[in-house]
């Protein structure tokens, strides 16, 4: 019988819970695992709102909007402000004036990933809000994953812990040993009734993301009103979290034909679109209050 523990840490103005599942220890061992690793994670996510927050006015999100863009030429640091020169995944490198390659910042990654998910998106997701750089629709995902891969998937691949989830605000990441059996198990939320749930989610290792506007109200560009909420599954929940804002900007028609790659999607008039197909998975809850799904075998409408 699998045992699990839980810790809350308070983050970004909301509440992120950690998850520790093992199959073979006991309740005091695990406790003590997710003690060590809770702080680490806040740390973190604490980092991450300094940095990242719109809202802070030393942030470097606050800084590009008074137009200096420096933080996409620094180094990558650690939530402690020191060089990271070990310990840390780069996901790339900044090239500087005099052609020094040193690792891509932090900033500067969550920047890439906020062009490209325009570009994939086709403008449905766009960092830039009201005339100015806001990147918070993809930082909260991004900032999951990212702890997900450094804190927690350790411990799975070390074989301290079976599973691990962190999530936050509607986001959740999760992943499960390969021996393991256990499996995931997240409900999607009824935007009408808080308590209710629409669906069940089986899951191992990905991302589940759901955005909409019960909890937060219209806080979302959108070009239709067709679309309440959405939850999207995929491989990574930063992707995850871009394509669940995307379909709600979008409109269901629209974000199937974006998916599809069908010829109503200016981007890419021919191809399917290859990262949202791969495993991408959608619960829409329309206007209306009806509820449909998007697989991956699925096309534009009918």
């Amino acid at each position: 019988m699998a045992t699990i523990q839980a810790r809350v840490i308070h983050a970004m103005t909301i509440p992120f819970t950690v998850q520790l599942v093992s199959e073979r220890r006991d309740a005091t061992y695990l406790a003590t695992l997710i003690d060590e690793v809770t702080p680490q994670i806040g740390v973190f996510l604490q980092h991450v709102d300094a940095t990242f927050s719109p809202f802070r006015h030393d942030s470097q999100v606050s800084a590009a909007r008074r137009g200096d863009w420096s933080g996409l030429l620094r180094g990558t640091h650690n939530a402690h402000g020191t060089q990271d020169t070990h310990g840390t995944r780069h996901h790339g490198t900044t090239i500087s004036p005099d052609g020094t390659r040193r690792p891509q910042s932090e900033f500067a990654e969550v920047y890439a990933l906020a062009q490209q998910a325009k570009q994939l998106t086709h403008g449905h997701f766009d960092p830039m809000h009201a005339g100015v750089y806001d990147p918070t629709g993809i930082v909260k995902g991004w900032a999951i994953e990212r702890a997900h891969e450094r804190f927690l998937m350790p411990l799975i691949l070390s074989g301290r812990c079976d599973a691990a989830a962190l999530g936050g605000g509607g986001d959740i990441q999760t992943a499960v040993a390969d021996d393991s059996d256990f499996t995931w198990r997240i409900g999607v939320q009824d935007p009408a009734n808080p308590r209710g749930t629409l669906r069940t989610v089986t899951m191992c290792n990905g991302g589940i993301a759901t955005s909409g506007t019960s909890q937060r109200g219209e806080h979302i560009t959108r070009t239709a009103r067709d679309l309440k909420q959405v939850t999207v599954i995929d491989d990574r929940l930063t992707f995850a979290d871009m394509w669940a804002t995307a379909a709600v900007s979008a409109g269901e028609a629209a974000f199937r034909n974006i998916v599809a790659g069908s010829p109503t999607a200016p981007a890419s008039p021919t191809a399917p679109n290859p990262t949202a197909q791969s495993n991408l998975m959608a619960v829409f809850v329309r206007a209306d209050g009806t509820v449909t799904e998007l697989h991956p075998s699925q096309t534009g409408l009918s």
